[in-house]
């Protein structure tokens, strides 16, 4: 059969039985021992018998199992009951109840100064002495509980006697009279005052304030005390004067003691020197007080925000420009002075930077007191405190409207400019052009073929020139050309110029991309235009083949131009340093001015390189000798 929870717990945990009150019956007479054994544990008693006061004080003091003691008074020889019952009681505190026959009052007060529970006198019936018994035994559970509670008290007064000593706070307690009742060392400290003075005097004799700038006294909050808790800060400048005559800063709060009832039985006072805290709070209104003055007299525009994003603060330049009070531009108020085009982007620039603690820089337009638009440049910085917590943010802000439209007529000048300068560049192109045209007319008119030559030679270099302004004229940039795309388009004209003559010859160009400055570009295009030209002319003599390379490369900040052929060698008693003709001298020339060296191979496969710093990277780092 199934058991239920009940009958398993009862029968795996049985509830135990009430255990029976155990009685140490005291008497010498055996047979009135007997009988008084037996009527106990008729009425549920366990009984221990003693037939002496020794003995007795012997069980009582061992065994704690005894609940009450029957105490006879007469004892025979040895000493009687009394006697025994003040041993016991000096070690245990439990309830003695006397039997005895005697009634005389000597007898029965000599009793009553042992103990109180009890003096019953032998032969008065079973009845009375368990009525007795019983007595004792619920007058001794009253007892406990009075003791109990006695101690509990006792533990609770140290309890707030420590909790008043470990506090940082002055405290005082006072009856409903306002006469003292209690106070802690810190209020001991601060009034002047020994707690064993204190006590029992009137507060205001004790707890005596002035106000700190009229001097007069006040009144103690105590006297001001409502069903609420009366509170005075920093605010109410309370001075307390102490026994010596000495003042502390003080911040108070006092409340009502009341009964279970709700009834008002007395008060207590909490007070604490703020002395520190009122200076150093001064120093951060005086501080305040500072930067409000210095901001009000700055010349840029100055708005203070807290944790809320909410603009706190303007000085006076901002207020003065919008034409606005303080109280139009706190919180969100300064936004509806921004323009509905730049608001939104406004508002999501500061919001971010806030939520990031970052520093921010912005641009809008702000309404003026005139109701014209200004553009404004808003610089906002992130605030933290000396513990390096995030306060708010800072900013400041100034009219830069004249700025902003001299920068925008710059651009639109500096636009122009750059397009008069490809004008010039496109003029230029076509004049040399033009030039080089009517040159090359003059050339196949004449019959001198020294002039038809040099004029050639001429309206190579022009080429040569004409090909970089029609490079900075299709270019975005004027300051600069790509040396390996002139040098294609040199060397392309030259092809041209001598196509009869390069047929069997081989254009072979190595080229790394590289940008540098248009001065440098000129001579440099001159330089290869009168080498290559040279080539053509006389490496390669009836016709035959041959390869001309070109290479281009840089070296740090170094450029290099390397041209080399196989063709015939150069002519016996050939000067790299001197010529009569103009090519080689303008060559050479050309390389100084670049600040640059030149050298020459003159045995087997021919080569000239070139060697100069590109001038945007390293205008005067670098001094060249030619070789």
């Amino acid at each position: 059969m199934i058991q239920t929870v009940e009958k398993i717990f009862r029968e795996y945990f049985p509830i135990p039985e009430e255990r029976k009150k155990t009685i140490l019956l005291v008497e010498d007479e055996a047979i009135i021992a007997l009988s008084e054994t037996q009527r106990l544990k008729k009425n549920g008693f366990r009984v221990i018998s003693a037939s002496s006061g020794e003995e007795a004080v012997q069980i009582a003091t061992n065994d704690y199992t005894i609940d009450l003691v029957l105490m006879d008074i007469d004892l025979g020889r040895e000493e009687d009951g009394t006697d025994a019952a003040v041993r016991i009681l000096k070690t245990r505190d439990i309830p003695i109840v006397f039997l005895s026959s005697h009634t005389e009052p000597e007898i029965v007060e000599k009793t009553e100064k042992i103990t109180s529970y009890g003096y019953v006198v032998k032969n008065s019936g079973e009845t009375v002495l368990i009525a007795s018994i019983k007595m004792a035994f619920k007058l001794y559970e009253s007892h406990l509980r009075l003791k109990r509670s006695e101690e509990s008290l006792k533990e609770n007064q140290e309890l707030l006697r420590a909790t008043l000593r470990s506090i940082g706070d002055g405290v005082i307690s006072t009856d409903e009279l306002g006469n003292i009742t209690d106070m802690n060392y810190v209020a001991e400290t601060l009034t002047g005052w020994s707690r064993e003075e204190a006590i029992g005097e009137p507060i205001e004799r004790v707890f005596k304030i002035i106000n700190a700038k009229t001097k007069r006294r006040m009144r103690n909050s105590l006297d001001l005390l409502t069903p609420k808790e009366k509170n005075m800060g920093l605010e109410n400048q309370v001075l307390l004067i102490s026994k010596s005559g000495s003042e502390h800063r003080v911040a108070e709060s006092s409340a009502p003691i009341r009964s279970e009832k709700g009834y008002t039985i007395g008060s207590v006072l909490v007070f604490r020197d703020i002395s520190k805290e009122y200076s150093l709070l001064e120093n951060i209104k005086e501080s305040e007080s500072r930067f409000k003055t210095v901001a009000n007299a700055a010349p840029v525009m100055i708005w203070v925000s807290g944790l809320d994003k909410k603009c706190n603060w303007f000085n006076q330049t901002w207020l003065n420009f919008t034409g606005r009070t303080m109280e139009q531009e706190l919180g969100d108020g300064w936004a509806e002075g921004v323009h509905p085009d730049d608001l939104e982007e406004c508002i999501q620039i500061y919001s971010s930077h806030f939520d990031e603690r970052e520093p921010f820089s912005m641009t809008y337009r702000l309404r003026n007191k005139n109701g014209d638009w200004r553009w404004i440049q808003d610089n906002g910085l992130p605030i933290t405190n000396e513990s390096g917590i995030f306060t708010g943010f800072i900013g400041s802000c100034v009219d830069i409207t004249e700025a902003k439209e001299a920068l925008e007529t710059l651009a639109k000048d500096l636009h122009e400019r750059e397009y008069l300068y490809k004008e010039l560049q496109h003029r230029v192109k076509n004049s040399m052009s033009m030039i080089s045209s009517i040159v090359e007319i003059e050339a196949s008119r004449s019959s001198d073929s020294k002039l038809e030559n040099t004029l050639e030679n001429l309206v190579n270099r022009i080429h040569s020139v004409g090909n970089l302004y029609e490079m900075l004229y299709t270019s975005d940039n004027s300051h600069s050309v790509r040396l390996d795309r002139y040098i294609q388009k040199i060397t392309e004209n030259l092809l041209n110029a001598f196509r009869e003559k390069t047929k069997d010859i081989s254009l072979q160009l190595d080229l790394n991309d590289l940008e540098i400055d248009v001065k440098s570009a000129i001579p440099l295009g001159l330089i290869l235009n009168e080498l290559v030209t040279n080539i053509f002319k006389y490496a390669f003599p009836k016709k035959q083949e041959g390869k001309i390379s070109i290479r281009l490369f840089k070296e740090d900040s170094w450029v290099n131009l390397v041209v080399s052929d196989n063709g015939v060698p150069f002519p016996e008693g050939f000067r790299t340093d001197y010529s009569p003709g103009l090519g080689l001298q303008l060559v050479n020339m050309l390389v100084d001015q670049l600040k640059g060296n030149i050298q020459w191979k003159l045995n087997g496969e021919k080569e000239v390189s070139i060697r100069f710093c590109n001038k945007e990277e390293h205008s005067d780092q670098f001094s060249f000798v030619k070789s």
